[in-house]
């Protein structure tokens, strides 16, 4: 199938490189699309193969989401990056807001682990303000970072 320009692919042989990069790993219905239209099938034909995949729940926005959110998390994102990850990828808010753990207790934990693990020694005005970057970068809230950095700052506290 190499080297067929997007008028030579057939809606049959979109379909076997639909299903191939859907055994590989999940993943939402408008990045399927747009991988599809990226290797060159046509717009049409790409629609109505990930359409028909959807319809045989061969492609799922929840399933992906769901996927995405736990994996993100464990790998100790916050909310606010995961959900910006999850709208450029064409993934609705209603879908993000589903898949997210109910409440905040989470990211605080999250939020604590990643500030732990980036901790080193004694915990003073300018380590505590490089920390809280870090933190913010990843996607938690003000509130959030706040609270792994009392966590931590608990835990190394700076001598004087």
């Amino acid at each position: 199938m190499r080297g067929k320009t997007a008028r030579d692919l057939t809606e049959a042989e979109v379909k076997e490189i639909a299903v191939r990069y859907l055994t590989r790993r999940e993943y939402g219905i408008e990045e399927l699309r747009r991988k599809l239209i990226q290797r060159g099938a046509a717009p049409g034909i790409a629609e109505a193969v990930v359409s028909d995949l959807a319809d045989e729940n061969l492609v799922s926005d929840q399933r992906f989401t769901e996927m995405y959110v736990r994996t993100r998390m464990r790998r100790l994102f916050g909310p606010l990056k995961i959900r910006g990850e999850l709208r450029s990828l064409g993934i609705s808010d209603n879908v993000v807001a589903d898949a997210m753990p109910p409440g905040q207790e989470a990211w605080f934990d999250a939020a604590s682990q990643w500030a732990e693990r980036k901790c080193r020694g004694e915990l003073d005005y300018a380590g505590r303000a490089k920390l809280y970057r870090s933190l913010v970068n990843r996607g938690f809230t003000h509130e959030q970072a706040n609270v792994a950095l009392d966590y931590v700052a608990a835990r190394h506290p700076a001598t004087d």
